[in-house]
């Protein structure tokens, strides 16, 4: 947890469209916080060390759409054309899951206007 809230705030000063970063919940066992990005769009991630889960989601208007997911080590992507499905992600994100999300969110903003 310690390695993901790092890169969150390394996040915050280096990637150029994170606006701030809302820590909203933090216990032994989880974390929970958002990097806005513009008015009703951010970055929502989870991440729950009991059930070992990392959850990182683009939201726009209250509704994601798009997200990459790992349950108990097996990666998978909600895709923006249909961010309902899940679709297996054999590479996963790692070594920087947070920084490697932040690149496809990026891609997203310029393909689709989203800023």
């Amino acid at each position: 947890m310690k390695e993901l809230w790092q890169e969150a705030l390394d996040a915050l000063s280096q990637v150029w469209f994170v606006q701030s970063l809302i820590e909203q919940r933090r216990t032994k066992r989880t974390l929970s916080f958002r990097l806005d990005i513009g008015t009703g769009l951010f970055v929502q991630v989870f991440v729950g060390m009991r059930t070992d889960v990392l959850y990182f989601s683009l939201v726009k208007d209250e509704q994601r759409i798009f997200g990459i997911d790992r349950e108990q080590d097996k990666w998978h992507r909600h895709p923006y054309h249909a961010p309902e499905l899940h679709e297996p992600l054999a590479e996963g994100l790692e070594p920087r899951p947070l920084f490697t999300f932040l690149s496809q969110v990026e891609r997203l903003i310029w393909e689709h206007d989203l800023l």
